[in-house]
């Protein structure tokens, strides 16, 4: 045996000496039955290397290798053993090295190999094959399971300039490498470039990812800053799923595009130039863009939205048709244009069932990692009737048209400046200081106030089969708030107007309202003379619901004892409606609503 301690410096005369000392190869008889080499430690640019014990068994047909030391890459902070082993080590002549049966193993990393190493003055080559390989990091951010693949290097130097060309070959394996998670292998990475003065440049890249498509890509690697300077990408015809999927999905989980289905092909170019990004371009052809949470969808998208830095540009995307929170949309043509960080369009026109949504002076900007914008809104008038239907309401008569002054939005909350005005049921609906947080999140909260005017009762109580009603309806719903759009807090209430009108009510709309005040309603009017008359006069109707999360707290006209007045009859014949159930789940009054307003069930008071 013999043993050699040495510094970074003589590590390399050692090692020479050694294989020229004992003519390291597989078909010499050793003189010696091993070789053991101590470094204390190595400095190169990527990081040190401390406390590197080599040993080379000689015994047997072929030697076997052992390393272990510890290293610290540059931007880590502490230093990590390993022990690099091969199995069968073959030197056949000087500058050829095979390790077969090899075994990299640290803390993070279990890799069984095979290597081959070339080196001639000025150039070298290797051929690393990995069999099985596993690593992982404490964060849990990046890790490797079952992987094998094939990694080629080889590189020449000409005039103090490296050039070089790799490939890696991914058959098998699972990948991930936070926020990014590659289950299908298939996978194949080739580059070429050149290497001087800290200065990594890759002239030509190409990668393949299965499911997605092929991407090209040059870029500058400032090995001392450890950063990218200069990148160019550029992808065609990729698969829009797997793009999606692989790449984008992970950047938007939170979001309101989050969960998407989508297909079709995408096309897009991207160029950094002096660490700044400097021009991009995105193109959809054919897309199809679903929410797996149903909240909007939009059907054979064809998108050209191009960027740069220096000059504006035209966007354009348009599409077949979609929905809107179960909300059909017609097909759109939409474009804006891109200043910089800055987008405006004077109009964007959503066709939503016969109407429109119309965005007047839309203004958006990109400040600080987020998004301010402004614009006005007007709704071309929409049939009640299909906008009921669409949301699966019993049909209504009449138009909802409305102008919004100004919304805003701004460090991820919109705001509505003024009030929008709805026309229903010959009377007005009216939205007022309307908020929501965080509209793109997964759990969106609303904040709005609702009023209700002169609504006509007896086409109301048409549409919704409740049994006729004569008289107008006044309403409010103040402090509303919905999360993720239930409702989970309000002030309800809801009566008939002051003004002068006609007020009678039916005896199926007694019966009705009756049964929204839960077991123990019941009317004051003794029942036997219920069958005498179809119709009766009351003074006033109301209801109230203060929610509190799934609870709300009934109330009426008048307040009891025992209860409150929903109906508060007036005259002959005339009927008053008690109730007695002071509080309700909101899942159970909005069931007693459904069954009473489908026409073929049967209410019973009880």
């Amino acid at each position: 045996m013999r043993h050699c301690k040495t510094n970074k410096w003589v590590f390399n005369i050692c090692v020479a000496m050694f294989v020229a000392s004992f003519g390291l190869n597989t078909q010499s008889a050793y003189a010696v039955s091993s070789i053991q080499i101590s470094v204390g430690t190595i400095d190169t640019p990527a990081g040190q290397l401390k406390d590197a014990k080599l040993q080379i068994n000689l015994k047997g047909k072929t030697p076997r290798l052992i390393l272990k030391a510890a290293v610290k890459p540059i931007d880590e902070p502490a230093f990590t053993p390993f022990t690099l082993a091969c199995g069968s080590f073959i030197n056949a002549q000087v500058g050829l090295i095979d390790c077969f049966d090899g075994q990299l193993t640290s803390q993070p990393i279990s890799a069984p190999f095979s290597a081959h190493f070339a080196s001639q003055p000025n150039q070298f080559a290797v051929d690393i094959l990995l069999n099985g390989a596993d690593f992982s990091d404490e964060a849990g951010l990046h890790a490797g399971e079952n992987l094998i693949g094939d990694i080629q290097l080889t590189a020449q130097k000409k005039q103090q300039r490296w050039y070089w060309d790799g490939k890696v070959n991914w058959a098998k394996g699972e990948l991930y490498w936070q926020p990014f998670y590659f289950g299908e292998a298939g996978n194949t990475f080739n580059a070429k470039g050149t290497f001087a003065q800290s200065m990594l440049n890759i002239d030509k890249a190409s990668l393949l990812v299965n499911g997605v498509g092929k991407m090209d890509a040059t870029a500058q690697f400032n090995m001392q800053t450890n950063g990218l300077e200069d990148v160019k990408l550029n992808a065609n015809d990729v698969d829009f799923k797997g793009l999606y999927n692989t790449f984008l999905k992970p950047k938007l989980e939170g979001s309101a595009f989050g969960d998407l289905a989508v297909s079709g092909k995408a096309s897009w170019q991207f160029e950094v130039k002096k660490l700044q990004p400097t021009s991009f371009t995105l193109h959809l052809e054919g897309a199809n863009i679903q929410d797996n949470n149903g909240k909007f969808a939009f059907s054979h998208v064809n998108a050209h939205i191009p960027w740069d830095y220096d000059k504006p540009k035209n966007i354009t995307l348009a599409y077949d048709n979609g929905y809107l929170l179960n909300l059909p949309l017609g097909g759109a043509n939409l474009t804006a244009e891109l200043n910089r960080y800055a987008l405006t369009s004077k109009l964007l026109t959503l066709p939503l069932l016969d109407g429109a949504l119309n965005f007047k002076d839309v203004s958006a900007a990109w400040l600080g990692e987020n998004w301010f914008w402004h614009l006005r809104m007007g709704l071309t008038p929409i049939a009640l009737n299909q906008f009921s239907t669409a949301l699966g309401w019993p049909p209504m008569e009449g138009n909802i048209s409305g102008e919004v002054p100004l919304i805003t939005y701004a460090n991820k909350q919109l705001n509505m400046d003024g009030a929008m005005t709805f026309k229903a049921f010959n009377g007005t609906i009216g939205m007022n200081n309307l908020r929501i947080d965080d509209p793109l999140g997964i759990v969106p909260r609303l904040y709005a106030d609702l009023s209700m005017r002169q609504l006509d009762l007896g086409d109301l109580t048409r549409t919704y089969s409740f049994g006729a009603i004569e008289g107008k309806l006044d309403g409010d719903v103040k402090n509303m708030v919905l999360e993720n759009w239930k409702p989970v807090y309000f002030d309800a209430a809801l009566k008939t107007s002051d003004s002068k009108q006609v007020r009678k009510i039916s005896q199926r709309a007694v019966e009705n309202i009756a049964a929204l005040g839960g077991q123990g309603t019941a009317a004051v009017l003794q029942r036997s003379f219920l069958r005498f008359f179809k119709e009766f006069n009351y003074d006033k109707i109301g209801l109230s619901c203060k929610l509190r999360q799934d609870i709300c707290e009934m109330g009426g006209v008048e307040s009891m004892p025992s209860g409150y007045i929903i109906v508060k009859g007036r005259g002959i014949p005339a009927v008053s409606v008690n109730g007695f159930t002071k509080k309700v789940s909101l899942a159970d009054l909005l069931s007693r609503i459904k069954r009473i307003t489908d026409s073929n069930s049967e209410v019973i008071i009880q």
